[in-house]
């Protein structure tokens, strides 16, 4: 990147591409931001290498990665990276490794992390507010309880008691802060991505001006939910790109309620802000 105060995002790996990339229903971005390069999640098996190694991002130069939280399409290729990359952090919160299932036709699917991974020396377990460097911050949780997406009534987790709903306490996001840009990365958003957003300027202390984040909206028929979504979205000086867990119905209706405030960051493209 010419400018050095500039702040580059590639998705490496996504649900959909535009441009003839391998696809996976998972999440990993490369980002370039405040003089460091690192990973955003990892996907769900080792295609971010393969994506990688076909977008000219070297593995080994991550500086670390962080996942946003503990299920298997975003941190099914932790076991690849560690192997990839032999001497950098994975940040990953306390309570990622917990028994996250989904529920489908009245099945219940294991959705969660490798248990092998918990214990490795370079898995760096946080919660709260961690400053990663001058600039990246990574939080946990969000600020409400608001646009709680109705997908999220599938996902459970197991306790001696039984399964309950998830609260998504294992959920943490990035936050990155640049002169007058104050970006928030987010996996899936589970907790609701304007609570998280509130979240972000809480702990930052300033207005974000970019959000980049899945908002788990895949299924959800609920149109009104989604308008009401996107005008809330509006309300916010942002500028919106989102990915996996949205969904192509969902975006598509996002995109006709919020025009050229959001669009779809899909596997291979990159933005520089």
């Amino acid at each position: 990147m010419e400018n050095k105060n500039a702040i580059k995002i590639t998705a490496v790996v996504d649900n959909i591409s535009n441009c003839g990339m391998s696809v996976e229903h998972g999440l990993c971005l490369w980002i370039e931001a405040c003089k460091h390069r690192f990973f955003f999640d990892l996907g769900q098996s080792d295609l971010f290498a393969e994506n990688a190694a076909k977008l000219g991002i070297n593995v080994n130069e991550a500086e670390f990665a962080v996942i946003s939280h503990g299920h298997y399409d975003h941190g099914g290729g932790i076991i690849s990276f560690l192997k990839a990359n032999n001497h950098v952090p994975v940040y990953i919160h306390k309570k990622a490794f917990g028994e996250y299932y989904s529920l489908k036709e009245d099945c219940h699917r294991y959705i969660g992390l490798h248990k092998s991974l918990y214990g490795n020396s370079r898995i760096v377990l946080i919660d709260g507010v961690k400053d990663i460097s001058s600039g990246i911050t990574v939080f946990e949780g969000c600020d409400g309880n608001d646009y709680f997406s109705p997908a999220n009534r599938k996902i459970l987790k197991k306790e001696p008691m039984g399964f309950k709903h998830d609260e998504f306490a294992h959920e943490q996001s990035v936050v990155i802060s640049n002169g007058d840009k104050n970006i928030l990365i987010a996996g899936c958003a589970h907790s609701g991505i304007v609570n998280i957003m509130r979240k972000a300027e809480a702990v930052t202390g300033k207005k974000l001006t970019h959000v980049i984040s899945g908002m788990h909206l895949t299924g959800v028929s609920d149109e009104a939910f989604i308008d009401n979504l996107g005008k809330e979205l509006l309300q916010h000086d942002c500028q919106y790109y989102t990915c996996h867990c949205t969904g192509e119905s969902a975006y598509n209706k996002l995109k006709s309620c919020m025009g050229k405030r959001i669009n779809y960051l899909s596997c291979g493209d990159s933005i520089v802000i």
